[in-house]
C-alpha cells in the first residue's frame, strides 16, 4: 500500500488486523501499529532490532483518544495538551491503568502527540485507538529523515506505506519533548518550534 495508489481505507484495515505500517508523518516518517497490540509492538522491535522494555511514543488523533491513555489530568495539563497539539509536541503525561506495559516500559507516564496531518489524525480516528509511533531505522542507525530516505530493510519488513513527506511547513527533526509530570513544565528535548505551555513551562530546552 503505497502512496498514492494506497487508499487510507487499506492502511486502516491493516491496521486494525494488527499490521505494522511506515507512516508519513508532519516530522520524521515512523513505524506506527496499534497501541493496544501487544504482537504488532514486539514486531517493531523486532524489525528495529530493539531490546523490549523501551517507552514508545503514540500518536493520537484528537484530545479524547489521547485521554483513552492517560489518567486523570490536571486544569493546567490539558490547557498545555490544547495549546500544543495538534503540532511538533510529545507531551509526557500521567498513564492510565489501561495502558500496555509494552508502551510505558512499565513506568507511569506515557508520551503522546497529536499530528499536524489532518491526513494521519484521521487515519487514527478511523483505525479507533492510538498508534505506537517510532523512528523508522535500525537501532543505533539515523532515522529516515523521508519516506524515501528509510533504510530499504525497514521498508520491506512493514505491511504497508502510506502518506508522502510533509510539504512546507513539515519537519524532518524530532518533535519536542516535554515532561507535563514535572512541576514546572519541562522541556527535554527541543524541537522545530518553541515550547510555550503556558505560565509554569520552563523553555530552557533542558
Amino acid at each position: 500500500m503505497t502512496a498514492p495508489g494506497g487508499t487510507i481505507e487499506d492502511a486502516v484495515q491493516s491496521l486494525r488486523s494488527g499490521g505494522v505500517l511506515l507512516l508519513a508523518t508532519d516530522t520524521l516518517p515512523g513505524l506506527h501499529c496499534r497501541a493496544d497490540d501487544a504482537a504488532a509492538i514486539a514486531r517493531i522491535a523486532a524489525i528495529k532490532g530493539r531490546p523490549d522494555g523501551k517507552t514508545l511514543l503514540v500518536l493520537a488523533g484528537d484530545l479524547a483518544q489521547a485521554q483513552q491513555l492517560t489518567g486523570p489530568l490536571t486544569t493546567e495539563q490539558v490547557a498545555a495538551c490544547v495549546q500544543c497539539w495538534p503540532g511538533p509536541f510529545s507531551l509526557i503525561l500521567p498513564a492510565g491503568p489501561q495502558v500496555d506495559p509494552a508502551v510505558t516500559g512499565g513506568g507511569k507516564t506515557v508520551a503522546i502527540r497529536i499530528p499536524a496531518v489532518p491526513e494521519l489524525r484521521a487515519l487514527i480516528l478511523a483505525v479507533g485507538v492510538p498508534l505506537v509511533s517510532t523512528s523508522a531505522n535500525r537501532a543505533g542507525q539515523a532515522p529516515g529523515e523521508t519516506m524515501a530516505g528509510v533504510d530499504p530493510v525497514i521498508t520491506g519488513a512493514v505491511d504497508g506505506i502510506w502518506g508522502v513527506d510533509p510539504v512546507g511547513n513539515g519537519s524532518v527533526v524530532p518533535s519536542a519533548l516535554v515532561d507535563l509530570t514535572a512541576v514546572p513544565f519541562c522541556v527535554l528535548r527541543p524541537g522545530p518550534m518553541p515550547f510555550a505551555g503556558g505560565p509554569t513551562a520552563d523553555s530552557s530546552g533542558s
